[in-house]
């Protein structure tokens, strides 16, 4: 790949960002391979591990939704910018609605 004008790590990241992305799946299927005999799924530890494992992943999902997503739908939009006041509160009470929703299923799941 040829990136004329770029410095040097600007042409690495790309290549390197799909390393990563390549290798993180195998990485994760040999950890769990080689805890699989020692992990106790009722340990303190594991509640503790999973725990902070899944409050990770749910900050990520909602940094993305609410700040990469909604924003832009919401600040940047010149449709949404130029909107009626009428037109904004639809777009919010619909939004909030898809989130009361998807939060009534996420109790079942």
């Amino acid at each position: 790949m040829k990136f004329p004008g770029h410095p040097l790590y600007e042409r690495l990241v790309p290549i390197l960002g799909a390393i990563m992305y390549g290798i993180t799946t195998p990485v994760g299927i040999a950890v769990g391979l080689g805890v699989r005999t020692t992990y106790n799924p009722g340990s303190t530890t594991a509640s503790i591990v999973s725990g902070v494992m899944d409050a990770f992943s749910a900050g990520i999902l909602m940094y993305t939704g609410l700040v990469e997503l909604l924003a832009h739908d919401f600040l940047f939009s010149k449709e949404m910018l130029n909107a009626s006041n009428g037109k904004l509160a639809y777009a919010i009470g619909s939004m909030l609605l898809g989130c009361a929703l998807m939060a009534l299923l996420g109790r079942w799941a």
